[in-house]
């Protein structure tokens, strides 16, 4: 089959011809042209500031979700640490210092009159001249470091008891030139002896056990034995 011929083409379709647009058409669009290019950045101003509270309230939420999570991954991970009791915050007590006036005090165990004595001898008193007792000592349970193995000291006539009665004594030096001793507590560190028994002098001012103090004790003198008395000497040393 042959192509048409261009005549017969003219015949089918024939040309539409110029069509032009009417006057002034031409000037109307170049300036609503202008217009929207002009207008365009203000358009797109406007488009995005109410987008901006929004974008602000999203990216708090996300954050605040964020904080939110780790605090709850934080709590799930470990308990928070409790702040300390006032208990435990306070400092602890300063022990005494040492000296007469610090060991001038009430004392619970016979370990604790050890601890704190210059001085533990076995003995009695021989004489008493002008409220001064002189003690002779038999044996010498403990003595303080660079103290000499004394035969006689001078201890407080008031509570060394009476001339010819074996006792124990647990001293404290309360004069360093004079070497004047007391017994610590006053009758706290005084044991009466009837042969290996160990008696505490009072039963109002009196230790209440050998390591550990005892509230069933409290109120009645403490009996032990001459023998517990030197273990106990022998472990400070």
């Amino acid at each position: 089959m042959s192509a048409p011929d261009p005549a017969e083409w003219a015949q089918i379709a024939p040309h539409p011809g110029d069509h032009d647009l009417p006057t002034g058409r031409h000037e109307l669009h170049r300036r609503r042209l202008l217009t929207a290019i002009a207008q365009e950045p203000r358009t797109r101003g406007r488009a995005f500031v109410p987008l901006r509270p929004a974008l602000a309230a999203a990216a708090l939420v996300v954050v605040a979700a964020g904080i939110g999570g780790g605090l709850a991954a934080r709590s799930g991970d470990a308990p928070p640490a409790a702040l300390p009791s006032p208990e435990v915050s306070r400092p602890a007590a300063r022990p005494a210092p040492p000296g007469t006036a610090a060991k001038n005090r009430g004392y619970g165990t016979v370990r604790q009159l050890t601890d704190s004595a210059d001085l533990v001898v076995r003995g009695e008193v021989a004489s008493v001249v002008d409220g001064w007792a002189v003690y002779r000592v038999a044996e010498v349970l403990y003595r303080a470091p660079d103290t000499a193995v004394p035969t006689e000291i001078t201890v407080a006539a008031e509570v060394a008891g009476t001339a010819g009665r074996p006792t124990v004594l647990y001293l404290g030096l309360a004069d360093p030139v004079a070497r004047v001793y007391r017994p610590l507590g006053g009758e706290f560190g005084i044991f009466d002896l009837a042969g290996e028994t160990a008696t505490s002098r009072s039963s109002t001012m009196s230790v209440t056990g050998l390591r550990t103090e005892d509230a069933t004790g409290a109120g009645r003198p403490l009996v032990t034995t001459l023998a517990e008395l030197r273990q106990l000497a022998r472990e400070r040393r």
